[in-house]
């Protein structure tokens, strides 16, 4: 274990001499270095275009935004490789290290994807679900540059919606799901409205005026009557499971939290 630690250490001296200083003092910016491509994997143009962008969101919302691609996590986990650099680099905005780090392991196609400080208020467990999902489809295809394109519009988003007091959650999406809903039972209600319509407009087609006054003239002889049920209507409603989410995001003993999975 004390083999790693050391070339992890070592792979970060590296790092940070290949980065420049890589601290954010409080309100003082002295670190512009936001995408690092150990494997190659982006074109230079692609890399500065990210970077610019990496860079614009870090200043404007005091959150450091990060993409990091290593070869390999040098054993660990990519979740805890991604602690060891976000530590020993210093990595993050002022006293809090505020930060969101993308890390890609492309020895075994692993990711971690991690927030720390006000990330962790900006980026919910949830939020990191909708996330993954936005870039990891990108990934599978080797699409590099759009995964870490779409890492970025959604760091954006969400980052835009903390800064006004509702950072994205599972109430975020309730509300659009509510107002598909609505939109699609209206929907089903006026068709199956316009179907009974159209039927009985069929059924109207054997209608004819009558011209005889016998036509009229209708004889009714009751003898008996009696009550037959010939069918009964049963209505089943469906209460699905409440699920157990009430959203937030899980942090960690170190002051971290995590989404990690592979692509």
């Amino acid at each position: 274990m004390m083999t790693k630690k050391i070339v992890s250490i070592v792979f970060a001296i590296i790092l940070m001499f290949g980065m420049g200083i890589s601290a954010f003092a409080a309100g003082e910016v002295e670190f512009d270095i936001m995408v690092v491509d150990f494997p190659d994997i982006l074109s230079d143009e692609e890399e500065k275009e990210l970077e610019e962008r990496a860079w614009h969101l870090t200043k404007k919302y005091k959150c450091a935004v990060y993409i990091l691609i290593t070869d390999n996590c040098e054993g660990y986990e990519t979740w805890e490789y991604n602690e060891l650099l976000h530590s020993e680099l210093s990595l993050g905005y002022g006293e809090e290290k505020s930060a969101v780090i993308l890390l890609l392991s492309m020895d075994d196609r692993q990711y971690d994807l991690m927030a720390h400080g006000y990330g962790n208020t900006a980026f919910t467990d949830y939020g990191k679900d909708v996330m993954a999902e936005r870039f990891l489809d990108d990934f599978a295809n080797d699409d590099w540059y759009w995964g870490f394109s779409d890492y970025l519009d959604t760091c954006e988003e969400f980052l835009e919606m903390a800064a006004n007091g509702e950072p994205f959650d599972v109430s975020s999406d309730e509300g659009g799901s509510n107002i598909l809903g609505v939109i699609i039972i209206v929907l089903i209600s006026c068709l199956v409205a316009f179907g009974v319509c159209l039927v009985f407009k069929a059924q109207m087609k054997t209608a004819r005026i009558a011209t005889e006054a016998h036509d009229y003239q209708k004889e009714l002889n009751l003898t008996n009557h009696y009550d037959r049920f010939s069918h009964r209507d049963i209505q089943r409603i469906y209460n699905p499971p409440q699920e157990d989410n009430d959203g937030g995001t899980t942090i960690n003993s170190n002051g971290s939290s995590h989404k990690s999975g592979g692509f």
